[in-house]
């Protein structure tokens, strides 16, 4: 911590220490209100294991991007697939478990209402939003395909006629410097409009390239939004045009362990453990850095109409990336490899639904989903000076579609007065066709790993019912309830560079039998909420990546299915203002998982699934106080413990993430009604030095480091 930095810290401190006057804080917790189930509802009367934050509260907390909602949520890890881009999430043990773009993870990601098809979609700051909605355990019925683990939603604030506006600013260490803003309000006679713009900018990275002296991880990003409501009375209609860019350095590898067993790879370790070893350090050669280059659009039309008794809605999307990344992994003062994956998503969907109003005996919901969407990549793998390969350079070319068609219902039953039965159903039909594979630009005739070219034009066809049966008991302020669900993940063709076609051979996809009993209560007159909730879950050909022979017996990338595997454990949540002003949020979340059958090498019965802890802890205390008639401070502590990790079902030891606490404090001052605030605040306050994602490329392995301290302040404003 620089000395600027402390004397800063010290004034706050000396500030916010001022006698306090009487409190303003709440008097109940506040309503969370949800459309987890595609209709609004109390967040304690829906029977789901749902965590919900609003976009007010995200922001107090500094979270920024997707990978931030891990800190406040029980069960769920995030990390990025690869480097500082495409964020995967896991939740209760299940996730991605590959870093290949054609790749699609169990959480299903939905951005207002829209399904995003891929991770590499995800890189966006969570700017002017509402809530994010996360929903843990298989969504088969209402999300459809893609959702065995759960889903994650995101919803933006919509325009209204009432004028609105507000700008904050934030500057930070490693010479960091964002801003966001929005205007709102009426543009004509039933006619809204809302502009959302942020941008962020850190021009000192966070890692030294020991061999130039240089730093290396800047961060270059920005998104905006722009939507137009025209209100109708019985008839909504809101356009949303959106896009986004990132031209951020793409972060460094740190080299942790030869995985080649050849005599190379162990000179190779040699070389690499004579530097520094922080792994904030490393000994590149390569020039240009590594970068990012990320361009999305998207425009989204919603239309609904009130019937009376129904409620016909109509989300019609299409979504755009444009992307390359580059990497120079390993941590040594000379070249192992120089990688550059350029590509194109383009993705159209439909979803049609009607939806009965009003509370009655039998709710209901009826819908139909049309999606498409097409991938073409061409990934260049240079390896002419990696001393495990070298004299290769092999090129990934591939296009795949995807057309996907269901049809599904979800219906609340009363039974009694205090008692519903939910019994939802989704088919799904799917077609998915893989063309390409893997060219050799350039090859050593030494070398007898490599029999490709390794190109396939392969058509997948799936016909899948999914869907979910419960029971749900009210009791005074507290909900019981009980559920059997089913969720699928389609099956797909390895994506990344092979040396032998068989390993284009098709994955399987992958199901699960979920399992889950739970409650949700309110104490001591709303002043205390505890949910909580147990599951189970079969789960069936996992889907996972790893290095593993190939037909001649050499390493090879590739996806696999693991037989059988489950998945165990629980949550607990408890919000409680014990007295006036302070308020305490703690999570805790359980897991046991295991393969519980398995023919691939390497992955033995008994072993963990990949980023699954046995235990994480979510806390956050926050204590708000009266300074005078016109000031309010607010200090607040979040702390996040993290058990021990395997990143991959393997379970070897070179990648495992140690158990590991972050501390993120802040300090606020506001103004009358809020409407403007100073924060200071630091991220990972303990300068805790930890690895967000590591795996085996072949030849190494290697760890990506997650982010070290971070000191900053934001001021905002908004005027109404």
């Amino acid at each position: 911590m620089t000395a600027s930095t402390r004397r800063l810290l010290a004034c706050a401190l000396a500030f916010l220490s001022a006698s306090p006057g009487a409190s303003r804080a709440q008097e109940t917790l506040e309503e969370v209100v949800v459309t987890a189930q595609k209709r609004s509802q109390n967040l304690q009367d829906v029977p789901v294991a749902v965590d919900a934050f609003s976009g007010a509260a995200l922001a107090e907390s500094g979270a920024v991007q997707p990978l931030d909602l891990a800190l406040v949520t029980p069960n769920l890890t995030t990390k990025n697939a690869v480097g500082n881009t495409a964020p995967i999430f896991a939740l209760r043990g299940l996730s991605l478990n590959d870093f290949a773009t054609n790749g699609t993870q169990p959480v299903g990601v939905y951005l207002d209402e829209v399904y995003l098809v891929n991770n590499s979609q995800l890189a966006f700051q969570m700017m002017d939003l509402e809530r994010v909605e996360v929903l843990k355990g298989p969504q088969g019925t209402l999300y459809g395909r893609n959702t065995t683990a759960g889903a994650v939603n995101f919803i933006t604030n919509k325009p209204t006629p009432a004028f609105d506006a507000g700008v904050s600013v934030t500057a930070g260490e490693w010479e960091l410097f964002g801003t966001e803003a929005y205007v709102n309000g009426a543009l004509g006679d039933h006619v809204s409009g809302r502009v959302a713009v942020a941008g962020e900018r850190q021009m000192k990275g966070f890692f030294v390239n020991d061999t130039t002296g240089e730093n290396w991880g800047q961060s270059r990003r920005a998104n905006w939004r722009g939507q137009i409501l025209w209100d109708l009375g019985t008839t909504h209609v809101l356009l949303n045009l959106h896009g986004g860019i990132d031209k951020s350095d793409d972060w460094y590898y740190k080299y942790i362990a030869d995985a080649s067993g050849l005599p190379l790879g162990a000179q190779l370790a040699q070389v690499a453990a004579s530097g520094n070893p922080d792994i904030f350090h490393g000994q590149h050669t390569i020039s240009p850095q590594p970068y990012i280059d990320n361009l999305s659009n998207g425009l989204t039309a919603t239309v609904d109409h009130d019937f009376g008794a129904q409620t016909l809605k109509s989300i019609t999307s299409i979504e755009s990336l444009e992307y390359a990344r580059t990497e120079d992994y390993g941590s040594v003062p000379f070249p192992v490899g120089w990688n550059y994956y350029p590509g194109h998503l383009l993705q159209y969907s439909e979803e049609i639904r009607v939806t009965s109003n009003g509370d009655h005996n039998w709710n209901w919901i009826l819908g139909l989903f049309a999606g498409h969407d097409r991938l073409k990549e061409s990934d260049v793998y240079n390896e002419l000076d990696n001393p495990i390969y070298e004299g290769y350079i092999f090129n990934e070319k591939y296009t795949q579609n995807v057309t996907n068609f269901a049809l599904f219902t979800h219906n609340e039953i009363r039974l009694a007065d205090s008692l519903r039965l939910t019994v939802g159903l989704r088919y799904t039909d799917e077609q998915k066709r893989y063309v390409g594979g893997t060219l050799v630009a350039q090859s050593d005739p030494t070398l007898a790993f490599d029999t490709c070219p390794c190109t396939v034009d392969t058509t997948l066809h799936y016909h899948e019912p999914t869907g979910k049966l419960g029971l749900d008991w009210r009791i005074g302020d507290a909900l019981l309830y009980v559920s059997a669900s089913r969720g699928y993940k389609s099956g797909g063709v390895t994506g990344f560079y092979v040396t032998d076609v068989g390993a284009k051979a098709p994955y399987n996809p992958e199901f699960i039998n979920a399992y889950e009993a739970g409650f949700k209560s309110s104490w001591l007159d709303r002043k205390l909420r505890l949910n909580g909730a147990l599951f189970y879950y079969d789960y069936k050909d996992l889907q996972a990546f790893g290095v593993i022979p190939n037909e001649q017996g050499f390493p090879e990338f590739r996806i696999f299915n693991v037989a059988k595997s489950r998945v165990q454990g629980g949550e607990l949540e408890a919000s409680w203002l014990p007295v006036a002003g302070l308020k305490i949020d703690l999570g805790v979340g359980l897991l046991d998982t295991k393969v519980v059958e398995s023919a691939v090498g390497g992955v033995d019965v008994g072993n963990r699934l990949g980023n699954a802890p046995n235990l994480e802890v979510d806390s956050s205390i926050s204590y708000r106080w009266s300074l005078s008639s016109s000031l309010t401070a607010t200090a607040a502590v979040d702390a996040n413990w993290r058990g021990g990790t395997f990143y991959y079902v393997q379970n070897t030891p070179d990648q495992f993430q140690a158990a590991y606490v972050l501390v993120d404090p802040r300090l606020t001052l506001s103004g009358p009604g809020d409407v403007w605030k100073l924060s200071l605040w630091a991220k990972n306050a303990t300068n805790k030095r930890y690895y967000r994602e590591i795996f085996n490329d072949g030849g190494s392995v290697i760890g990506f480091p997650a982010a070290p301290r971070q000191i900053g302040l934001t001021y905002s404003y908004r005027w109404q």
